[in-house]
């Protein structure tokens, strides 16, 4: 096919022409007018009138429409547009020569490009964008653009006629969860529930147990939920069964709209939902770990979810004007990724699947995970087993010298408690630890996790161990983003030996 715009070939048989016996079909007029044209001449590139003589004697449509051009964006026939210096070579042959093609070689480039935009192949976007799409960061504050009252989302409270699909990070229950969302967009609306990043759990994972454990927190939502989804947008893990149900539940002429904090990957998640439609990831949006990425409220006509969200048969005629619509997150003030900067977001973000590690906790022992997040074990067993479930290094020390650390880090001096990471100003810029939970519990089984300390954004710590009573401290910076839950994963808990290395089990 590509020697095919240079001039018809020698072989008058074309490839992928197949008659009904499975057979190269052969073009007569293309054979006699290829050896007419030998005789003549001996240039392999044909006239215009040749040329479109042989199209017009092709009965198939669709094999004339990939002679003439139609079939390809952008496509500029070489026989049309010929360059200036070739026809003055040839001023004898000036009355049978093509005219030069009306627009400029310049104007049918942008022409091009413009068609390739349209596309969604070559998109125009600005610079903000540019530097989140390419560099993973902003030039500014990422805080500059984040909406943190949720009562931005009070305008669909007053709509009717919409699904809703709340949209949490399963890597950050409850902190990705609005509490009391139903006061803000109505609790008359049907809701889809989606658990999303469900790759950064371990790959043995129980789904049917996950979704059960997502139910204990979802009266805090004040909502009408119809089903629970756990997928990974990023990994197309669970979107189809997504969009099997969102065409089940969405009745004509509804509007859906992607609800949810700041960074759980709704945007992502709309991408998720293109791909798997027909032609619809050209018109993908932009994602990134940087919170506060999407500005505004951004609307894509269903038209483009094809065989996802609309049958395949095309959109009903109450769809034409219905449109799927991204909101901004609301980010939470009491997440402890509000204390970062955009390189330290980079340190604390989890992008890959988790893989736990268990260590002993001792007595009058403190666990760091970098300048965020201390737990110490103040009364209690000699020793409780901790299982992390984090990107950061944790650091282990006794409590006397854990306080040593912390304030160190206080007055500007480098540590090994990174994140926060920078100058001695920014360290002590840095919120302050103060205690964020005081916790008293039971042991209830050598092998099972107990409870989890989740910190906001950044991960849990499970603890295990059987024991008639323990008391945990937990710090974060000004004593914000944890809470005690339920554990998520309970049976990750590893076996250790009470002569365990703990340094044997660190994180290579």
């Amino acid at each position: 096919m590509p020697d095919m715009w240079c001039g018809i070939p020698n072989n008058p048989v074309i490839d992928g022409a197949y008659n009904d016996n499975s057979e190269p079909t052969a073009i007569p007029a293309l054979s006699e007018t290829h050896k007419a044209s030998n005789k003549g001449s001996s240039s392999e590139v044909l006239s215009e009138k040749e040329y479109q003589k042989i199209i017009k004697d092709i009965d198939d449509p669709e094999l004339r429409a990939v002679f003439t051009g139609e079939g390809l964006a952008g496509f500029v026939d070489p026989n049309i547009v010929r360059r200036k210096d070739e026809i003055e070579e040839n001023e004898e042959d000036k009355q049978d020569a093509e005219p030069v093609a009306s627009k400029p070689y310049d104007t049918l480039v942008a022409a091009r490009l413009r068609r390739r935009a349209e596309d969604g192949r070559d998109r125009i976007i600005c610079q903000r964008c540019y530097n989140l799409k390419h560099y993973t960061r902003l030039d500014h504050s990422w805080k500059k653009d984040i909406v943190s009252d949720p009562r931005a989302l009070h305008f669909l409270r007053y709509r009717s006629n919409l699904l809703v699909i709340v949209v949490c990070d399963i890597f950050d229950i409850p902190g990705s969860l609005i509490p009391h969302l139903g006061q803000f967009i109505g609790e008359r609306h049907p809701v889809i529930l989606v658990a999303n990043k469900t790759d950064l759990l371990p790959k043995d994972f129980h789904e049917e147990r996950v979704r059960m454990w997502i139910r204990r927190f979802t009266n805090i939502l004040d909502l009408n939920i119809k089903e629970i989804h756990l997928v990974s947008s990023r990994k197309n893990i669970g979107v189809r069964d997504l969009a099997a149900n969102i065409l089940e539940h969405r009745r004509p002429g509804q509007d859906i709209y992607m609800v949810g904090r700041a960074n759980v990957g709704k945007s992502e998640l709309i991408n998720a939902l293109l791909r798997i439609s027909i032609g619809g990831s050209a018109h993908r949006v932009l994602g990134s770990h940087v919170p506060g990425t999407t500005m505004g409220l951004a609307g894509i006509p269903l038209r483009y979810f094809v065989k996802a969200l609309v049958p395949a048969e095309g959109a009903r005629p109450q769809d034409r004007q219905t449109n799927l619509y991204d909101t901004p997150g609301v980010f939470s003030n009491k997440s402890i990724v509000a204390f970062l900067n955009n390189e330290e977001l980079k340190l604390a973000f989890c992008s890959k699947r988790i893989i736990p590690l268990s260590y002993i906790l001792g007595l009058g022992k403190s666990v760091l995970l970098g300048g965020l997040a201390r737990i110490d074990l103040v009364e209690g067993p000699s020793r409780v087993f901790v299982t992390i479930f984090s990107t950061i290094r944790p650091h282990f020390t006794n409590i006397q010298r854990a306080d040593e650390l912390v304030e160190g880090m206080a007055s500007g001096k480098q540590s090994v408690l990174k994140p926060p990471t920078g100058d001695s100003e920014r360290l002590k810029s840095f919120p302050k630890h103060q205690i964020a939970v005081e916790h008293t519990f039971e042991g209830l089984h050598k092998h099972h996790a107990t409870l989890d300390v989740a910190f906001t954004g950044i991960g849990w710590v499970a603890i295990t161990g059987q024991f008639p009573e323990a008391k945990i401290r937990v710090y974060t910076p000004h004593g914000v983003g944890a809470s005690v839950r339920p554990p998520l994963m309970p049976f990750e808990y590893k076996m250790i030996s009470p002569h365990s290395s703990v340094e044997r089990k660190m994180a290579k």
